[in-house]
């Protein structure tokens, strides 16, 4: 063996080391293992790696601590699923119990799986209190189709997906943005409709908004999901789903409690 071929060997092998294998429905068993974990208070079901990292509304907390103790059963989920990127991000709605009371809140989680474990949570909760917080309102757009993906001849690249979802936020500064709606396009806000005319657009008063993030984008599906502080007021995750002539049809958005950063790097 020649030391040049030794080389491509070595080389080919550190390539498939670091290569993964992240089906869509490697990713959804991901996540159904997490919300198994929070409804049984227990992370055994729950692959971990070594180095996970865990943050609740921007706060990093210890695995099996938070949401971990207090989540229950969750009554409604829909995800989109990033397979380049191995990550997934799933809105749901899903029971707490604290102090003593019971009652559902409305979140959205984000795993990152590496090597077959997972090694991101975070996870941004919406509760009684917060901004039009309508958990219900959720629960009744059940029907929604987030699973029928774009024909591959329509489908957009992650970086248009990307790029008309940023345009969103630009658009509350600067009003002659346009993002691409669809006619119509609707809204939810915490689970409250907010597009009674079917028109995402805005056009009142000025608002700005600091750096986003897009960590999970589903090509195949038409979705990209953004992470930032809305307003720079408060902890925000908006789904965007596109239709296959590449408009902006459908946002799910949860608005957590008041901070400052997400918690996170912008590239993750």
């Amino acid at each position: 063996m020649t030391k040049l071929t030794l080389v491509a060997i070595m080389a080919a092998m550190a390539v498939s080391g670091q290569a993964q294998t992240c089906s869509r429905d490697a990713l959804k068993a991901m996540a159904a293992n997490y919300f198994k974990a929070v409804e049984t208070h227990s992370l055994s079901v729950l692959p971990l790696a070594g180095n996970i990292r865990i943050t609740e509304n921007a706060m990093e907390i210890k695995p099996g601590d938070g949401f971990f103790k207090t989540g229950g059963k969750s009554q409604f989920q829909r995800s989109i699923v990033d397979t380049e990127r191995c990550g997934i991000l799933t809105q749901a709605v899903v029971d707490e119990t604290a102090a003593g009371k019971s009652a559902p809140v409305l979140m959205a989680v984000r795993l990152k799986v590496d090597s077959g474990k997972v090694s991101e949570i975070e996870a941004v909760i919406a509760r009684t209190g917060d901004f039009a917080f309508k958990p219900q309102g959720v629960l009744d757009t059940k029907d929604q189709d987030w699973t029928t993906p774009i024909p591959a001849p329509q489908r957009r690249t992650r970086e248009f997906l990307i790029g008309q979802a940023d345009k969103y936020y630009v658009m509350f500064e600067d009003h002659t943005v346009d993002p691409g709606f669809a006619a119509p396009c609707n809204r939810w806000e915490n689970g409250t409709y907010t597009t009674p005319k079917g028109d995402c657009s805005w056009k009142d008063s000025v608002m700005t908004h600091p750096r986003r993030r897009f960590p999970v984008t589903d090509v195949e599906l038409g979705a990209t999901a953004a992470i930032t502080n809305f307003r720079d007021d408060w902890l925000d995750v908006h789904v965007f789903k596109f239709n296959k002539d590449g408009k902006i049809e459908l946002i799910q958005a949860v608005d957590g409690p008041g901070t400052k950063g997400t918690g996170w790097p912008y590239d993750k």
